[in-house]
């Protein structure tokens, strides 16, 4: 179970399938005599409003032993509640930017030792050496906006974000998950201006991910929101903090 849900509404509105992910990783838990995990930060449980990380946990069906890439990590909201879903068993790539794991590393390094589950990787997706088709999950959480437009590229997939897509289809399993969570724009809004607003179509995913080999399996309205009008900076919604509409979209690597 996640701990510390800050509401008992999310706990009731996931249903049978949270609860089902929950009694398999506690049971996991309690089946190996493992510790008990840090308590997450108080910062990441005033978020799970929000974020819901339990019906998103269900959708996903994430399951203890999965091996996960969580890319841009950041503060690792994404990587502590993955961690506690896949267990002892399982593992958690944490990945960061130089610049930014300098900026957090005195507080995840000791978090992500402590959990014993999650590692930390620096650099970029294509200096991953690790062994390719070994990942069940490649998870973008809140980065699509900043993959999907450059200026050079205009209406098309930036080349970068080919070369990033092309590396996680090598990371993961067949039939391995590519994981999309983010905020939304409408669907025919150009990619220049949903990048201002720091969001992205869901059809400009489904275009890219499909353009890179992947099969499209299914999206979720877990985190939709009829009040975002979809045509603003996320942040500048008076609504507050994860607020927006995001979509989140699961493909899967044939």
């Amino acid at each position: 179970m996640i701990r510390h849900l800050t509401t008992k509404t999310t706990a009731l509105v996931a249903g049978a399938a949270v609860l089902a992910i929950s009694a398999t990783v506690s049971a996991d838990h309690h089946a190996t005599g493992e510790q008990a995990m840090p308590e997450r930060p108080a910062a990441q449980i005033a978020r799970d409003a929000g974020r819901k990380p339990e019906q998103v946990l269900a959708y996903l069906d994430v399951k203890p032993g999965m091996k996960i890439w969580d890319h841009a990590s950041s503060t690792g909201y994404y990587a502590t509640v993955f961690s506690e879903a896949v267990g002892p068993t399982g593992k958690v790539y944490a990945q960061n930017r130089p610049g930014g794991w300098e900026r957090l590393k005195d507080a995840l390094a000791p978090r992500y030792e402590a959990m014993g589950n999650v590692e930390p990787f620096i650099g970029q997706i294509r200096e991953f050496e690790g062994e390719d088709g070994t990942f069940d999950m490649v998870f973008t959480g809140l980065i699509y906006h900043h993959m999907h437009y450059t200026e050079n590229s205009g209406e098309a997939t930036p080349e970068p974000s080919k070369q990033f897509f092309a590396k996680a289809m090598e990371m993961l399993k067949p039939g391995g998950m590519y994981v999309i969570i983010e905020h939304q724009a409408p669907d025919g809004t150009p990619r220049a201006q949903s990048a201002g607003w720091h969001r992205a179509s869901l059809q400009n995913a489904i275009d890219d991910l499909t353009a890179a080999g992947f099969e499209l399996v299914g999206t979720s309205d877990v985190l939709a929101n009829p009040d975002d009008p979809q045509n603003v900076h996320f942040r500048e919604l008076p609504t507050g903090r994860d607020t927006s509409q995001r979509f989140i979209a699961k493909f899967r690597k044939p």
